[in-house]
């Protein structure tokens, strides 16, 4: 009976991601499985009634499930749950009835056939040539799923996408020619042109579509945070969360400005800018990267062995300007890849410098902590020590990565890291401000307690936002659950972590974050049923086999 009962469970979530990877092949490509690549889906509306159906087995699987099963195997079934209900829900509830530009621009990119040698390089480029050949017809049936409005972030957000993307496609075939000159590319230089114009097309289309704001309400709202992240806490409380989150960090701000001397936040933040190294900004990155990983080894309150390597590169062309983008390598990979972190090349001496104000080396140091150790790379490869298709394969939710991610940053300041270098906790205090600020709109705006005006206002007093940037980030903000998630995440794994109680020793610090980390890629709540999933009544940490690879 117990075998028949796992043997269910992990059929339903095999159907669930057979599913995903169908709808969305970028994911399978991105987690390895290769028979996805140059397969494009059909861009037609989600099935309410498909979504139930496999809700149900989702259901039949979890009540089938032994008490004594693999806590890995529960989690993935709670994760494939959470996915159906968020996708319900935004088709049932939001009117989404078809994937979302973003969605449809991450179908055309080819990068997953660039960033390793899976298979020979003639192979490769015949597939990059096969996908773009396909990209114009499938934009052509995707401005059909349109519609007539769309959030005015959303649309903001994707004109902007547009635009990275056909750059990029008009780059590619010098790129590969310069990287692979022994190579014929003549399939892909003569697809890649019809495909940026298909982008084009695509993006016109959706700069034709109404902006509108998009405003959730209260009962909606709480609703969405239930379906996508579990969260159960009334919005109300949330937002007296984010009330005093912000205020915290204004008051720690104020404090760290005038110990350095300074009369005002912007003055801190100014002192920032003044602290550039001169070397590339690659070479920069890699070494506040070594600074981090010695940094938790020596504290040993969260494990950072880790096992596949990471390489730090330059972000390709056509990739927005000041983005520090972590790419993780497939788990499902015949040949073993690297992870990759995408830096811009930043450079110029001038005081309102990019590289200046985004990445000086006290923000370095930040980006450092959160990208890599002890945030995204290593959350990455913790989850693959315990696998589960589910939740290292199909990265949909923010709370969890983003938020542990932005919690690191705070732990590190909380054990030593910026004792002594005042300019390093300004960077962490601002990046934290700014995360909480997001927060703190998109609720306060949802809620319908500010108007768009008002959270404008509110963000350019407490950020030192520009205007424009003030009204950009509030429209970017309101229209993406995502970008509220590093704070709501941070605050809940907090709140997790006072379950302790007072005075915990390094171990058993060290262990709630292990265990933590081995939820992988999931919503808040699947990553926190997890952890207690894995806390054996004597206190010591469960031992139990990994899931099997998944096999489509």
């Amino acid at each position: 009976m117990s075998a028949k009962g796992v043997g269910e469970a992990e059929a339903s979530v095999t159907e669930v991601v057979t599913y995903i990877f169908g709808r969305y092949p970028h994911c399978a490509r991105r987690a390895g499985l290769h028979e996805y690549d140059a397969r494009l889906p059909q861009p037609g509306p989600r099935s309410p009634a498909g979504l139930t159906r496999l809700r149900t087995a989702v259901l039949g699987g979890l009540k089938s499930l032994p008490g004594t099963a693999d806590p890995g195997l529960r989690a993935d079934l709670d994760a494939a749950l959470k996915f159906l209900e968020a996708e319900r829900f935004e088709v049932e509830h939001l009117g989404w009835d078809h994937p979302a530009p973003p969605e449809q621009f991450a179908e055309v990119d080819v990068s997953v056939y660039l960033r390793g040698p899976y298979a020979p390089v003639a192979e490769r480029m015949d597939a990059v040539g096969r996908h773009l050949e396909a990209v114009p017809e499938f934009l052509h049936q995707a401005r059909e799923g349109l519609g007539t409005t769309m959030a005015a972030g959303a649309r903001l957000r994707c004109l902007e996408q547009a635009a990275h993307r056909t750059a990029g496609l008009r780059g590619l075939t010098a790129r590969l020619t310069a990287d692979h000159p022994e190579t014929d590319l003549n399939r892909v230089a003569a697809a890649a042109e019809p495909a940026a114009v298909a982008c084009e097309e695509y993006t016109r289309a959706i700069a034709e579509v109404t902006p509108v704001g998009g405003v959730l309400g209260p009962e909606l709202l709480g609703a969405y945070l239930r379906a996508t992240e579990g969260v159960e806490q009334p919005v109300t409380d949330l937002l007296e969360e984010a009330r005093e989150e912000v205020a915290s960090l204004v008051k720690a701000l104020d404090k760290v400005a005038a110990q350095v001397g300074a009369d005002s936040r912007a003055e801190a933040y100014g002192l920032l800018a003044d602290q550039v190294s001169d070397r590339p900004v690659v070479d920069s990155v890699r070494s506040a990267i070594e600074e981090v990983q010695e940094f938790w080894r020596r504290e040993d309150i969260i494990p950072v062995s880790v096992t596949t390597p990471l390489e730090v590169v330059l972000a390709p062309a056509g990739a927005s300007s000041v983005e520090v983008v972590f790419d993780v390598a497939g788990p499902l990979e015949s040949v073993p890849q690297s992870h990759f972190l995408h830096v811009p090349d930043l450079r110029g001496d001038d005081p309102g410098s990019l590289r200046r104000q985004y990445l000086n080396d006290p923000m370095l140091a930040v980006v450092a902590l959160h990208e890599t150790f002890a945030g995204h790379y290593v959350h990455t490869e913790a989850g693959l020590q315990r696998p589960g298709v589910m939740r290292n394969c199909v990265r949909w939710s923010a709370g969890f990565p983003e938020g542990w991610s932005h919690y690191a940053e705070e732990l590190a300041i909380e054990f030593g890291f910026a004792d002594g270098r005042p300019r390093v906790r300004i960077a962490q205090l601002k990046s934290a401000l700014e995360a909480a600020v997001r927060l703190l709109i998109y609720l306060s705006v949802h809620m319908r307690r500010w108007s768009f005006a008002e959270a404008v206002r509110q963000a350019t007093a407490l950020c030192l936002w520009s205007p424009d940037r003030a009204v950009r980030e509030v429209l970017v903000t309101t229209a993406h659950l995502s970008t509220a998630m590093y704070a709501l995440g941070k605050l809940r794994i907090r709140a997790w972590r006072r379950t302790l109680g007072d005075d915990v020793d390094r171990a058993t610090l060290r262990d709630f974050h292990e265990r933590l980390l081995q939820g992988g890629y999931a919503p808040l709540s699947t990553v926190w049923n997890h952890y207690l999933d894995t806390c054996p009544p004597n206190g010591t940490t469960a031992n139990k086999p990994a899931l099997s690879g998944f096999k489509g």
